[in-house]
């Protein structure tokens, strides 16, 4: 235990400093940030909190839909905040769904995975899911330990505020509008986060930015 809060802590300290001279070893990445600590959020949303790490940037809020930059990466999130309320089980993956990577998180009694699969053209598509919500991006293999650990430490650190989704989920039942669990339905298996980006976010696909060439 004592060795993991050390890790943790020499993550964050490197996550703060810009350096990102992190292990290349994800489990390493994993086990070091999915410990417990307290993370202040510094930034506040739409029925939540979070901290956004030094070097992330955050490019836009839409409600439950965020969009951050890191390195050269955007990174996409969403915050289910009616799954949350109702505490409803999302919806899990299993290793067989992943041909890179493949880890189960839970911390603190929140239970959640992160997958990755290498693409045909060498990129890695990554998949978070964890307290209540989900993040994805598009990196080099290089950029994956950095990236990944940014963003647990943006979903470990959310914060939801009880009384004001319940006046949300209140007013959204009194002018008639339709509920959505995102991350717990629809059931069918075929339903990707890339859905909600265009229901969300209409006209902007994720983009996925090569290095140039020296």
């Amino acid at each position: 235990m004592y060795r993991k809060k050390m890790l943790f802590f020499v993550v964050i300290i490197l996550l703060l400093s810009g350096c990102t001279r992190i292990s290349n070893n994800l489990d390493d990445v994993v086990n070091a940030t999915m410990i417990n600590s307290k993370i202040l959020p510094n930034t506040v949303s739409t029925g939540y909190e979070l901290y956004i790490p030094n070097g992330v940037g955050q490019i836009s809020d839409s409600d439950y839909n965020q969009k951050f930059k890191i390195r050269n990466r955007y990174v996409y999130l969403y915050v289910d905040t009616i799954s949350y309320y109702y505490k409803n089980m999302l919806n899990y993956k299993n290793v067989n769904d992943y041909n890179y990577y493949y880890k189960e998180i839970n911390l603190d009694g929140k239970t959640g995975y992160v997958g990755i699969n290498k693409e045909d053209d060498d990129l890695y598509y990554a998949v978070i899911i964890f307290n209540y919500s989900k993040i994805e991006f598009y990196a080099e293999q290089s950029e994956l330990p950095i990236i990944l650990a940014n963003s647990l430490i943006i979903q470990k650190s959310i914060k939801y505020n009880d009384n004001l989704i319940s006046m949300q989920l209140e007013s959204n039942v009194n002018d008639g509008r339709e509920l959505k669990y995102e991350l717990d339905s629809p059931k069918d298996s075929e339903s990707t986060f890339s859905d909600y980006l265009q229901e969300y976010v209409p006209d902007e696909e994720p983009e996925v930015s090569l290095p140039e060439d020296n």
